[in-house]
């Protein structure tokens, strides 16, 4: 053991320093009890994808002691200087690696590669980009492991021409620089099928050489192989006919309409090449299929050339068949040629290719091209051992212990990002997934949480994402659902928010402490407004049925009968002289209210007043203000992550101190100049002045005369 274990006091629990390289040594001889968090979802992490998915070694999507142990006892193996840990270091100094690891060969081997295929002049250190170029390290390289060549393997035109030939005799695979190439089991399979091409093509010029037709046997072939079906067709017609006359009805047979274009074509399409005979003759200068006229006339030039035929404008049934019974042997040669792959190459080029020396030459290109794959095999093992070296420190000061958590200059890997609202700004987050299952666990924590719905992009591309976040400081009551504002990630990107829960909790002592006073007061607002509105209507009511009522009133008709006496006139409900009476009523009763007041109140003493008023405030408050402090200490940042599926180990409280580090407004910055209120100054150019002295001497004037009848009153009735 190189050092002593550090702890210091982080949340109120202690947790394992981890500043320096050194330190990382002591993760494995702790106890996982000790640690600040032993399970943890990868996606709750904002650190390297690449770098977590090597960490979650069984790919469940959670970090576990044991996986993390296995990654540091590799990575402070595989190294023998952790100066690139100390300093979070994306290059690689080949001079770090420890030459007693058992992969330290094979990384070693591996970044030369890379390097040589890259052309760096820089041998002595690899970073991970370079690293990350997998497609510039492929491209550049000759040989990449796969065991496929291509055209671009070699520097020899003729081999080059021969891989390309081979591939477009018997297919391809993909090279992983993406060009097309050949690998051993394409090479076998030319090797195979070609040779038993060649034989065949070797069978076939041997029967060249014992044709009568020498040289043309085989342009002669081709010929009699295009027409014989045609021809063979027309001599079996001819076979039928017994005299002229049956010839010449055999043209009556087809009745068509030469005007028609389908028609025509459909029956030259169908018609013998030539009007069959009973002489068995075919004359090219009779009728003939247009279809096929210019190959027959071919075919005879060409037979005259060779003596096959007499002339060149009649053939015989008998010069047919010594010509079918020339080709006996050819025939059944071109019936065994089972494809016809190999057709773009000649005897000779076939022959070449299929040498011993170029078979043995082709593979040992594709040798030469897997000897290298465990080297670019282990450019995964290259870029773990960057990634590690980069990320390991910041990765365990949000695992084994959560140091970098209240850090407020900067966010840590565990904070998604950075929430603007209500002027503030949140930095306590967590990503949701399950919301129902958040909510339920949330509220062992007693924080105060809103829940947002995060957009950002345009369709179809648009993304979606909610969002936790703790009220750790100031108040919640300008927080409500619907209420917008801004998400920021540390990459910069920008996500519009929208308040869609809020889990109340008390925030801070003084909301607290108002909170009973602001409820007593939504209530009495929410009382008198009902009562106001109830009144209002049921007087609107009441109206409406009198205006009816009055509208549909008629007297009955009665022309004998002398005519009624007026009735005596009602008062209205509502008349000049009631509402004076009324209003001097209100006053009075105002006057008296005052004068009650004023005559109960001056024989009790003032600290009692306040003592009273004191202890209906103690009374309204005393409740809600215990409950609240109660839940104002017992607020757990860990159930706040244990929300989000960690396995957090120590019950960290949220303290006040704690909660201005992660709410907070920002400060105006250093040497601003104030002004005067802009809405005052356009309102003393556009809104016109008011004598406020008048209006308050008014004032005092109707609450004087108010307690004045009211105390005249109180003198006379008492």
């Amino acid at each position: 053991m190189k050092n002593t274990m550090r702890f210091q006091k982080i949340g109120g629990s202690r947790q394992l320093v981890l500043d320096r390289a050194e330190d990382l040594e002591q993760i494995p001889l702790l106890d996982e009890a000790l640690w600040a968090v032993t399970a943890i979802p990868t996606e709750a992490i904002i650190l390297d994808r690449e770098f977590l998915s090597f960490l979650d070694a069984d790919g469940n999507g959670r970090i576990r002691p044991e996986e993390l142990k296995n990654a540091i006892r590799w990575l402070i193996g595989v190294l023998s200087d952790y100066s690139g840990i100390d300093s979070r270091s994306d290059a690689l100094r080949l001079s770090a690696l420890n030459a007693d690891h058992p992969d330290s060969q094979v990384l070693r081997a591996s970044a030369l590669l890379v390097l040589e295929n890259l052309g760096a002049e820089d041998r002595t250190q690899i970073t991970l980009a370079q690293v990350r170029d997998k497609k510039s390290i492929i491209a550049a390289g000759n040989n990449n492991g796969d065991g496929i060549i291509t055209p671009a393997n070699t520097e020899d035109p003729a081999v080059a021409r021969c891989v390309e030939d081979i591939i477009t005799c018997c297919g391809s695979k993909q090279d992983l620089s993406g060009e097309p190439g050949i690998d051993e089991t394409i090479l076998n399979t030319f090797l195979k099928e070609g040779t038993a091409h060649l034989e065949w093509l070797k069978t076939g010029l041997e029967d060249d050489r014992n044709s009568p037709y020498g040289g043309k046997a085989a342009d002669f072939y081709a010929l009699y192989a295009t027409i014989r079906e045609k021809i063979n067709e027309f001599f079996l017609f001819c076979g039928g006919l017994i005299d002229e006359t049956d010839s010449a009805r055999f043209g009556t047979m087809q009745k068509i309409d030469p005007l028609s274009v389908d028609e025509m074509e459909n029956f030259i399409r169908k018609a013998p090449v030539a009007m069959p005979t009973a002489a068995n003759l075919l004359s090219v200068k009779k009728w003939m299929n247009p279809l096929w006229k210019p190959k027959v006339q071919e075919f005879l030039a060409m037979a005259k050339s060779l003596k096959a035929v007499e002339s060149e404008e009649i053939l015989t049934e008998k010069e047919w068949r010594a010509v079918e019974q020339s080709f006996v042997v050819r025939s059944g040669w071109d019936a065994r040629k089972s494809n016809d792959k190999f057709d773009s190459l000649d005897l000779e080029t076939l022959e070449r290719y299929l040498s011993e020396s170029s078979i043995a030459h082709l593979r040992e290109m594709i040798a030469t091209d897997l000897s290298v794959a465990r080297e670019i095999a282990a450019c995964d093992l290259l870029r773990k051992l960057i990634l590690y070296q980069q990320n390991m420190l910041v990765f365990v000061n949000n695992f084994i212990c959560l140091g970098d958590l209240f850090n407020p200059q900067k966010l840590s890997i565990i904070q998604p990002g950075k929430l603007i609202i209500d002027g503030r700004h949140f930095t306590l987050l967590t990503c949701v997934t399950n919301l129902a299952e958040h909510k339920r666990i949330i509220a062992r924590s007693n924080i105060c949480v809103m829940y947002l719905e995060l957009n950002t992009g345009k369709a179809p591309d648009a993304k979606k994402m909610t969002l936790a976040a703790a009220i750790t400081s100031g108040t919640m009551r300008n927080i409500f659902i619907g209420k917008s504002g801004v998400f920021m990630t540390e990459n910069g990107m920008e996500w519009d928010a929208k308040v869609i829960d809020v889990i109340q909790q008390p925030v801070s002592f003084s909301e607290a402490l108002q909170m009973p006073f602001w409820k007593l007061g939504e209530f009495i607002g929410k009382q008198a407004d009902r009562f106001f509105s109830t009144k209002s209507k049921n007087v609107e009511t009441d109206i409406t049925k009198q205006v009816t009522n009055a509208a549909n009133q008629k007297l009955p008709a009665q022309p004998a009968a002398p005519p009624p006496q007026p009735a005596p006139a009602q008062t209205p409900a509502v008349s000049g002289s009631m509402m004076l009476m009324g209003g001097g009523v209100g006053l009075a009763a105002l006057g008296s209210s005052f004068a009650f007041i004023a005559n109960t109140l001056k024989n009790v003493s003032f600290w009692n007043v306040v003592g009273l008023l004191a202890g209906i405030a103690l009374i309204i408050s005393a409740p809600v203000l215990l409950i609240s402090l109660f839940k104002l200490w017992t607020r757990c940042i860990s159930d706040f992550f244990a929300a989000g599926g960690w396995a957090v180990n120590p019950k960290m409280r949220l303290s006040r101190k704690m909660g201005l580090l992660f709410t907070y407004r920002p400060p105006f910055p250093k040497g601003i100049m104030l002004r005067k209120d802009l809405v005052k100054i356009f309102a003393a150019k556009f809104v016109p002045s008011h004598n406020g002295l008048r209006n308050t001497l008014l004032t005092i004037l109707f609450l004087q005369l108010g307690a004045l009848i009211g105390y005249l009153l109180y003198l006379k009735f008492r």
